[in-house]
């Protein structure tokens, strides 16, 4: 090979390598974006699993009237209400697969990789005494790293959370504020503000729709937390005892503390001229206005004018505590036994059981 031909070989593997090159980062550029377009028949899934955990929900609006909780205590006691509920949960379980698959898998590693490779390129030039193209290459191995460190941890937590999301019930929902400090802080830490709540609990607010979360993420700084959100086991505050009923609006401190056995989170249908719809909160009692990290709220993007947003640093790959590995251990355990089960059969598992307690 001559001279002239060697140079033509390596200037064509430098064209093919600056076209990988430039391809790779349109990737990262674009992946999270194409895959949140995605998303609006898994949001369709979401809807249908809402919708038929509880039909009579619209119907359940209105604390100042007894009503609804007569109708709860009713299909309660008379046991329809858990017997639908657990046939709902059944029919449901490959809907929640798909949904749980999408959001925990998909969507929240394409958020991550999107940043960790942003971070590894693209990082705050500031480590300690470091600045600019100094620090750019010192850490540029540490960075590197950190690309698979990062992204392999990620799809672990998807995996694990997928399994705790199939066990209970899990919407994806949206939580309201403003990008810069609160939007970031908790999609980096994974530490959400309980508020004081002093209209339906004290706790972690949600809604199910995104208008309703925008309606509290006012300004032009404003951003939305799209989250995966374990609300089971919920009350209406419609149905709750009238003691508690007649706190709503003025004391959720009063409600949180005093929401009744197993109940951990509270549905209320606000209806005032500026706002008609379903909000959520996970209740924190004692704990208002300080910051919590729980297993039941998992950050997977933060959206800024509709669309997914980098996150300086990344999110935060694990925002639960020990509720959080219980929720795990107990899901995984589920799914085995059942996997089990529908291999083996009734009498089997029951003699394996039986074995294991001898």
């Amino acid at each position: 090979m001559n001279l002239a031909q060697l140079l033509a070989s390596g200037g064509s593997g430098l064209l093919w390598c600056g076209i990988g090159l430039f391809a790779f980062l349109l990737l990262v550029f674009i992946l999270r974006d194409i895959v949140w377009f995605l998303r609006y028949p898994f949001l369709l899934l979401n809807w249908l699993q809402w919708t038929l955990y509880n039909p009579l929900r619209d119907t359940w609006t209105d604390p100042s009237s007894s009503r609804a909780a007569w109708v709860f205590s009713l299909l309660r006691y008379s046991f329809i209400a858990p017997v639908w509920w657990l046939l709902m949960h059944l029919i449901l379980c490959p809907l929640r697969l798909i949904n749980a698959l999408y959001f925990n898998i998909v969507l929240y590693w394409s958020v991550i990789f999107c940043d960790s490779i942003s971070e590894w390129l693209h990082p705050r030039l500031k480590y300690g005494s470091y600045r600019g193209i100094k620090a750019w290459f010192i850490y540029f191995p540490k960075r590197l790293f950190n690309v698979f460190k990062r992204n392999g941890a990620a799809l672990l937590e998807g995996i694990l959370m997928t399994g705790v999301d199939i066990v209970f019930p899990t919407y994806t929902m949206y939580h309201g504020t403003s990008f810069k400090g609160i939007a970031t802080n908790i999609a980096q830490e994974g530490r959400w503000l309980v508020g004081g709540g002093d209209y339906a609990g004290s706790g972690i607010y949600f809604g199910f729709y995104r208008k309703t979360a925008e309606h509290y993420a006012q300004g032009k700084d404003r951003a939305l937390i799209c989250a995966r959100v374990t609300v089971f086991p919920c009350r209406n505050s419609a149905t709750l005892p009238r003691r508690l009923r007649k706190k709503i609006g003025n004391d959720g401190a009063g409600i949180s503390n005093g929401l009744p056995f197993p109940y951990r989170s509270i549905e209320h249908w606000r209806d005032h001229s500026y706002a008609q719809w379903f909000e959520y909160c996970l209740v924190q009692p004692g704990l208002a206005g300080k910051y919590v990290r729980t297993w039941r709220a998992r950050p997977i993007c933060v959206l800024k004018n509709d669309m997914p947003k980098r996150i300086w640093g990344g999110l935060s790959l694990w925002t639960g505590s020990a509720g959080g590995v219980w929720a795990i251990v107990f899901s995984w355990s589920v799914l085995a036994g059942a996997y089990y089960l529908s291999r083996f059969g009734i009498s089997q598992s029951l003699e394996t059981i039986a074995k294991l307690f001898k």
